[in-house]
């Protein structure tokens, strides 16, 4: 969840801290006040695109810290721009790669996670409830992947002949002469380093058991016992101490068996450089580590064994490929089923959603689009379609769907999909662009919906919208101690306040008629 938004110096915010609850938060303010600056201060965070120009005149650098629940993303914007999580370096990417997995943005600038196809087949075959048979589908494609491997292989083995077939015995005989082990260089490495050092460590060590032994505190641990015998409120405090001395014991006894097992031979030097040698030309010949080296001695084992009868193990091989191949295509297919159910019943669920957020008249489609072949997602891909208008012919959402079109499509997607959308905030600017009434009140209901299962942030300009919100955020501008304008975020707290800030969006004047609707509002937002 995202805690705390702090932003400095970013255009109009001199200075502003917003902090968010669970559930749905709401952004309202006047015309210009400086909404989307929160949503494109947290965007910054979350890894958009920065420019000097957002920086507040007179500033060097603008900076903004998001503050989840589990992670802190910073972002500094100016001559010299930077990025940070958790308080260290870090790049734009990653702030984003981070952002993709905490918070989905969806208004008309902003990046939008759900367009992009793999993500649609995902929450496809979440909501669905088939992420099993896509996990089964990506197994089965590894399990095929090795296999066909297995045949190129034994194939590329049988067409470059006899001599191909003794190099690589070659190549084996010595992997297995050298006989790496995993980590075995690291270990080796670290035990060089702690013989040529062997005399400073061995007195550095009993420098330390000397230490221990006379400034130790069984002397202290004395002391209290007999204090304690006397007063028995010292008991604890002379338990801890003696635990303390034991402790000490334990740790002198370790380092002075460390020194006397300290080896500075300089045989066991010679040893350990000749050994460090013959792994390092081993790691340059095979991959580059240790573990690739193994990895490639397995292979050519494996290879190499099925050449006393590599016709049959060819055979083989190809018989093993087909039979994973047909597994491939198998849970592929079953997959195919389900995401093909489940797109008719999200088509059917996302148009019903629709009609209540004054789309009565658009299109909605999810259409499965078959890849060139079988991959680990499956056999086809999941595209999103929309039309807005009779007569406008449908097309993928991210083509033709206007910035408040999109922000109510995705609304309705979200709320069609709540249990299955992993997201843990979503953000919805211009979700009320074209709308009032009875469609605003539809609308309100459903962002509470999603603010019973995720934390939903929305900036809106309409009353009913806004009277169903858990946090109701005012976005304010200000005349600043320089004279020029800066924005403040406050929230309101209070039945009064709320009431008048709905009385304002509603018709500018906070009049008792005004006041007495927008408690209207209020109750049938809560009931």
């Amino acid at each position: 969840m995202l805690e705390e938004l702090r932003v400095r110096d970013l255009a109009l915010v001199a200075e502003s801290t917003v902090r968010f609850g669970p559930g749905l938060n709401l952004l309202t303010g006047e015309t210009g006040s400086g909404k989307s600056l929160i949503i494109d201060a947290l965007g910054l965070a979350l890894g958009a695109r920065a420019g000097a120009d957002q920086v507040r005149h007179g500033a060097e650098r603008a900076s903004v810290e998001a503050r989840f629940d589990s992670v802190v993303l910073g972002r500094e914007v100016g001559k010299r721009g930077a990025a940070r999580v958790d308080g260290r370096t870090a790049t734009p990417g990653q702030l984003r790669e981070l952002g993709e997995k905490l918070v989905a943005i969806h208004g008309q600038h902003e990046h939008h996670a759900l367009l992009d196809t793999d993500t649609q087949t995902v929450l496809l075959d979440a909501y669905g409830a088939a992420v099993d048979l896509s996990e089964t589908v990506a197994a089965a494609h590894v399990g095929w992947v090795a296999a066909d491997r297995k045949l190129r292989d034994l194939e590329q083995l049988r067409s470059r002949g006899k001599r191909e077939e003794e190099y690589l015995r070659w190549q084996l005989e010595e992997l297995r002469k050298i006989d790496p082990r995993p980590g075995e260089d690291e270990a080796l490495g670290s035990e060089r380093l702690a013989i040529r050092h062997a005399a400073r460590l061995a007195e550095l060590g009993q420098v330390a058991i000397d230490a221990l032994r006379e400034e130790g505190v069984a002397r202290a641990s004395a002391s209290l016992r007999a204090a304690a015998e006397l007063d028995s409120r010292l008991a604890s405090e002379a338990a801890r101490v003696d635990s303390l001395d034991e402790e000490t014991q334990e740790v002198a006894a370790g380092l002075r068996r460390y020194v006397e097992a300290l080896d500075s031979d300089p045989a066991r030097l010679e040893s350990i450089e000749s050994r460090l040698a013959e792994l390092e030309g081993v790691k340059r010949k095979y991959g580059g580590s240790i573990e690739a080296a193994i990895e490639e001695r397995g292979r050519l084992e494996l290879q190499l064994g099925a050449t006393e009868d590599l016709e049959g193990a060819v055979t083989a091989a190809a018989a093993g490929r087909d039979r994973r191949r047909a597994e491939l295509v198998a849970a592929a297919a079953r997959l195919t089923k389900a995401r093909a159910a489940s797109a008719r019943r999200m088509q059917k669920a996302v148009a019903a959603e629709l009609q209540g957020l004054r789309l009565e008249r658009s299109r909605f489609k999810v259409e499965l689009r078959a890849r060139e072949q079988i991959d680990a997602s499956g056999a086809e891909a999941a595209e999103m379609m929309f039309s807005a208008n009779p007569g406008e012919p449908i097309a993928p959402l991210a083509r033709v769907a206007s910035g408040g079109e999109l922000a109510r499509v995705m609304l309705a997607i979200k709320t069609v999909a709540a249990d299955a959308d992993r997201l843990p905030t979503m953000v919805f600017d211009e979700v009320d662009a074209g709308i009032g009434g009875e469609a605003a009140i539809q609308v309100g209901i459903r962002l509470k919906t999603l603010g019973a299962r995720h934390q939903v942030l929305v900036v809106t300009h309409l009353a009913q919208i806004a009277s169903f919100a858990d946090h109701h955020l005012v976005v304010e501008k200000t005349p600043g101690r320089d004279g020029r304008n800066v924005v403040t975020v406050r929230e309101l707290t209070s039945e009064r306040d709320r009431a008048a800030e709905l009385a304002r969006m509603m018709g500018g004047s906070v009049t008792d008629k005004a006041m007495a609707r927008a408690h209207e509002l209020l109750e049938e937002a809560r009931s």
